[in-house]
């Protein structure tokens, strides 16, 4: 196995992670604020509302990445035999 495999797919395994979970939160933030207008409450902005999801967002993909990382680069390591280690 190429020694950068892993870290592409740690990279890919984040952004789609990120992606996904972006868009769920943006679906959610958009229908809570259809709601509140509906209701005649004022909406709240993207700024206050959205930001703390990205940030949840972010965190999440990376620990997601990181153990994903961690798991191929473990396995990796012992499928190596211990003569070239």
């Amino acid at each position: 196995m190429r020694r950068w495999a892993p870290w592409v797919a740690a990279l890919v395994i984040w952004n789609l992670s990120f992606d996904y979970q972006l868009r769920r939160a943006g679906d959610a933030f958009v229908a809570e604020q259809l709601q509140r207008w509906r209701q005649g409450a004022p909406v709240e902005l993207i700024r206050g509302a959205f930001r703390p999801q990205v940030r949840r967002a972010a965190a999440l993909s990376t620990g997601i990445a990181a153990a994903a990382l961690a798991a191929s680069l473990y396995a990796a390591r012992r499928r190596v035999p211990p003569a070239h280690r």
